[in-house]
């Protein structure tokens, strides 16, 4: 069955204003989707600590909100049981954006969530459906709200052009978990990327 794509403002009450007692809003639009979150968990044991290190986004699934359009690197350095994380790339002018953040374990959590803060986003759950630590990651995070669900997948390696089987380990991974594939794109890595142009 083909999923309704529905495209929604989620609206955030930033601050009251003025003598005049006006509301400033702000207008983020983020896909949504009809349905439930899948039911997934984060790799067994997973170790944050062999995470460490540089990974290039191959594949996501894309969004309005993502200023980061190619060239995608994030640079995971580990501390006191979390990662910090700096996500570097270029706008779709080409122009270089950059993200500071940090992935940390929920605490708790029955399916091994780990949760994304990163600046300029709300914070993320997110899930290591599978890694080898040195070749791939596929990670996925999905929130719900009442009878929508928005959804991020992506497909991160060790090298901005890795061997397909990797690529192909994680859409295969994320169809196990009826996460549709079919809206993953390729984030591209051209030359000018591996120079840092």
């Amino acid at each position: 069955m083909k999923m309704l794509r529905v495209s929604a403002a989620v609206v955030v009450l930033v601050c009251w204003t003025g003598s005049g007692g006006g509301i400033s809003l702000v207008d983020a639009s983020t896909l949504l989707e009809v349905g439930a979150c899948p039911n997934v968990s984060s790799v067994p044991n997973l170790d944050l600590a062999k995470l460490e290190g540089q990974w290039y986004q191959i594949l996501q699934i894309p969004t309005d909100d993502n200023s980061i359009a190619r060239c995608t690197r994030s640079t995971y350095t580990y501390a006191d049981g979390y990662l910090e994380v700096v996500t570097e790339g270029r706008d779709a002018v080409g122009g270089a954006v950059a993200r500071t953040g940090v992935l940390a374990r929920l605490p708790d959590s029955p399916t091994g969530a780990l949760q994304l803060d990163m600046d300029g986003m709300p914070p993320l759950s997110v899930w290591v459906l599978d890694t080898d630590y040195s070749g791939v990651a596929c990670l996925y995070s999905c929130t719900e709200f009442p009878g929508l669900r928005a959804e991020w997948a992506w497909a991160v390696t060790r090298s901005p052009r890795p061997r397909v089987k990797l690529v192909h380990r994680c859409r295969a991974k994320l169809r196990r978990h009826h996460v549709d594939t079919a809206e993953l794109e390729r984030v591209p890595h051209s030359a000018q990327c591996l120079k840092g142009n």
